[in-house]
């Protein structure tokens, strides 16, 4: 069963960085990266909706979807 989390990778912002920074600080390895040359994958399966993603991305590819926010 899939579940929705309210993070979005844009693929127009990902520069597609050889050392990913979000996939760097994300604990749980839900940042896949598949092709060199493409914005990663975001993994619903493994995200745990934490955000430390959201800051360690340099060009702000990672943004949570509208109407989200910590509560």
């Amino acid at each position: 069963m899939s579940r929705e989390i309210p993070l979005h990778i844009d693929d127009e912002r990902c520069q597609a960085c050889r050392r990913c920074l979000a996939a760097k600080v994300c604990k749980v390895r839900a940042i896949v990266p598949l092709d060199p040359d493409e914005p990663p994958f975001l993994d619903v399966s493994r995200c745990y909706d934490c955000r430390l993603c959201m800051p360690a991305c340099p060009f702000g590819a990672i943004s949570a979807a509208r109407g989200t926010s910590y509560e």
